[in-house]
């Protein structure tokens, strides 16, 4: 009896619950714009070389002979940004992270809205209705995403605690400007990663109109906006 009780009041709160105001839910909007993102355009980042050119163009050498560089974060598309502007690119991406990797599949639905059902019932606490949300929430987040997703999603995921790091050392060892803060700073490794050379080179007029550009300055949403 108590089991065709729970069924019912499932059958009965998710029949309602597509007339609700489920879009208006902060878990409703994030699967809203998560399923928006083509997750192969997310970017990641590293830390690379940009060899300095003089009015002329010519590469910039020390006293040594060896060339001058500022350090960059770069994605893998080849864009800079500002180490701020990439903080609220991972924000963004680590919220979409937990939604693709934490809200996947029917299971949540069945699973949590069961519990929760069973719970209100027993208890008396809540309403059936109010519990099963959350369940259907991520069960409806989840929807929009396949296997390839979730593959990728959670590759990002074990990719941002990596980038993280790059980017809070990198903050400590060079300026704004890609120059290293102290004569000490490694120019050949962040946070223990090797800093890329991929032979670009770029003249002080070019490196500040790029600092003063919004492309520089602000997260890359390309991979939201198709």
């Amino acid at each position: 009896m108590k089991k065709n009780i729970i069924i019912s009041a499932i059958v009965l709160v998710l029949a309602s619950f597509s007339m609700t105001s489920f879009a208006q839910t902060d878990t409703a909007q994030v699967a809203k714009d998560s399923a928006k993102v083509d997750l192969n355009k997310v970017p990641v980042y590293h830390a690379e070389k940009i060899v300095k050119l003089d009015e002329a163009g010519n590469q910039l050498k020390n006293d040594d002979g060896t060339l001058q560089y500022r350090v960059f974060l770069v994605d893998q598309f080849g864009n800079i940004r500002s180490a701020e502007a990439v903080k609220k690119q991972q924000a963004k991406v680590r919220k979409l992270v937990a939604t693709v990797v934490g809200k996947v599949g029917l299971g949540a639905l069945a699973g949590v809205g069961l519990q929760l059902a069973s719970n209100a019932i027993e208890k008396k606490k809540q309403k059936a209705e109010d519990l099963v949300v959350a369940g259907a929430a991520g069960a409806i987040a989840g929807l929009a995403w396949g296997s390839d997703d979730v593959a990728k999603a959670k590759e990002l995921k074990k990719s941002l605690k990596a980038q993280e790091k790059l980017v809070k050392e990198y903050q400590k060892s060079f300026t704004d400007e890609g120059e290293p803060r102290s004569a000490d700073v490694d120019m050949n490794h962040v946070a223990g990663i090797e800093i890329v050379n991929n032979n670009v080179s770029k003249s002080a007029e070019e490196v500040k109109n790029l600092l003063g550009s919004g492309d520089f300055n602000e997260p890359d949403d390309s991979a939201w906006d198709f």
